[in-house]
């Protein structure tokens, strides 16, 4: 909790224009039953060994869940000029090894 309400003060420091928006679209999420499963499957990986095949599925289901959300064009993302979204990324891989084998396998996922 404390490092997701630490990184959204990031977003509105760094984004107050976009911040709004990217608030109300996790919400969105979170009232998702379905959403707020992965959410929480996200958050079970925390402690998880980083070859845990677990991850490779929730990494799957993960990927799949976001391109149903918003379709096979862009996703939803902070300016990609800026080294903040890379910042935020960067602090939470590096709370867990399995999360940032996570995202490494949900970025393969959704560029792929």
């Amino acid at each position: 909790m404390d490092l997701q309400r630490d990184l959204w003060i990031l977003v509105f420091a760094t984004y107050p224009d976009r911040a709004i928006a990217l608030f109300h679209d996790q919400a969105g999420t979170l009232a998702d039953p379905a959403l707020r499963l992965l959410f929480l499957d996200y958050d079970h990986a925390h402690d998880l060994d980083a070859d845990d095949p677990r991850i490779d599925s929730l990494a799957r289901r993960i990927a799949t869940a976001t391109r149903e959300r918003y379709g096979p064009g862009e996703l939803p993302t902070l300016d990609a000029a800026s080294e903040v979204p890379a910042l935020i990324q960067g602090t939470v891989n590096a709370s867990s090894p399995a999360w940032q084998r996570l995202d490494t396998l949900i970025r393969a996922q959704l560029d792929a």
